[in-house]
């Protein structure tokens, strides 16, 4: 029997951010005997393989989705609901990303549907200590805007679902921290598109000694105010490139560092393989996450790259492919930015590993695992 997946997605597929990861999974996995649909607000993203149900009208679908979000909100688990087991030759099963209310939740496995969740980022209980841990560091009240009320959503969720998606193992020991059973994990990963970054031109011209990069929110979770101390500290020779939109804490706490001449900012950039072009290594300080997509493209770049535990989910291995190290271990983020930095045969072993181990993680492959995993769920075999 064939397989019918429901997908929740309750923001809009435009081929960026959780959508892009969303979407690329269900490309991937779709097949002739896994059909994948996806429900959501709308989508600007053409996926070929897949059906795409936009909850929005027509004239809706290019105002500013903040405009009409509840409206989007109040419609959208109904329409899901109504695509569930429509067709009584396959086998149904109900994927969200991430949320859906419980009385929702509570209707499929009335209809004895299996419930699969994406845990794109840790627990929020496990996020909130770490990041009221962070602000408290630098003095200042916390901004993560996770209440105690998310977290006791968060929890009532899990307890509902059948099986947890964890694209990291950093992500599945947030969620052994507060109580959800090892039988509802299952571990993952996510990719890359080789297409994505596809092209020649550097963004930045050549410059004299190296080019760190960093991509991604320019915030305290990712440890920005870490890196450009660490950057700083170590009198390395070339640019830390910084890439994303930055929280006004960092902006304020490290204005001397930002205005080093050593150091860029972009807060806006539409070719991202150009950035990666221009970078000999690859610096990710991040305090909490899932699985960061940029650890992935930087890999598959052929960047060596420095991380946590956090950053490197499943992908990065110490000593291998770059280094992995405590956030707050100052010295060996110094030692490790001064190595890659000055030893030009140690950061190219390292781009070499990097680029390989990439070549394993392609969208079309980590779907395919997605899709076996679902089905051995399901009582087909894995």
């Amino acid at each position: 029997m064939s397989v019918s997946l429901r997908v929740l997605m309750p923001l809009p597929l435009n081929g960026m951010g959780v959508g892009y990861t969303c979407g690329s999974l269900a490309e991937g996995m779709a097949d002739e005997n896994f059909n994948v649909t996806i429900v959501t607000p709308r989508s600007r993203w053409p996926l070929p393989s897949v059906e795409v149900i936009q909850v929005l009208p027509d004239w809706a679908r290019y105002i500013p989705y903040r405009w009409v979000r509840p409206w989007a909100r109040n419609s959208i688990e109904e329409l899901f609901l109504s695509r569930i087991g429509e067709c009584q030759s396959q086998r149904s099963a109900a994927y969200l990303w991430p949320d859906a209310s419980t009385g929702t939740i509570q209707e499929l496995k009335r209809r004895e549907v299996t419930v699969f969740r994406e845990q794109f980022n840790c627990h929020t209980g496990t996020a909130k200590r770490i990041l009221d841990q962070a602000y408290e560091r630098l003095g200042v009240e916390p901004a993560h805007g996770i209440t105690d009320e998310k977290i006791e959503r968060e929890r009532e969720i899990l307890d509902a679902v059948d099986h947890v998606f964890c694209p990291s193992p950093m992500v599945e020991a947030s969620l052994l921290e507060n109580g959800v059973p090892t039988s509802k994990l299952l571990a993952a990963t996510y990719g890359w598109d080789p297409d994505r970054l596809f092209g020649k031109p550097a963004l930045l011209a050549p410059s004299t000694g190296i080019t760190a990069l960093f991509v991604g929110a320019i915030c305290v979770r990712k440890g920005a105010h870490l890196l450009l101390d660490y950057w700083a500290k170590s009198g390395v020779k070339g640019r830390l490139v910084l890439a994303g939109e930055m929280e006004p804490i960092i902006k304020e706490k490290c204005a001397s560092l930002l205005a080093r001449d050593d150091v860029i900012v972009f807060d806006y950039y539409k070719n991202v393989g150009a950035l990666y072009r221009s970078a000999d290594m690859f610096i990710f300080p991040s305090l909490e996450e899932g699985s960061p997509l940029v650890l992935y493209e930087a890999c598959g770049s052929g960047l060596p790259v420095i991380t946590t535990n956090m950053g490197a989910g499943r992908i990065v291995q110490d000593e291998a492919e770059g280094f992995v190290l405590d956030p707050y271990d100052a010295p060996s983020w110094i030692a490790a930015i001064r190595e890659l930095g000055e030893d030009v045969e140690r950061r190219r072993t390292m781009s070499d590993a990097a680029a390989e181990l990439g070549q394993r993680f392609l969208w079309g492959a980590v779907a395919g695992q997605r899709r076996e995993q679902i089905r051995g769920c399901l009582g087909y075999g894995c």
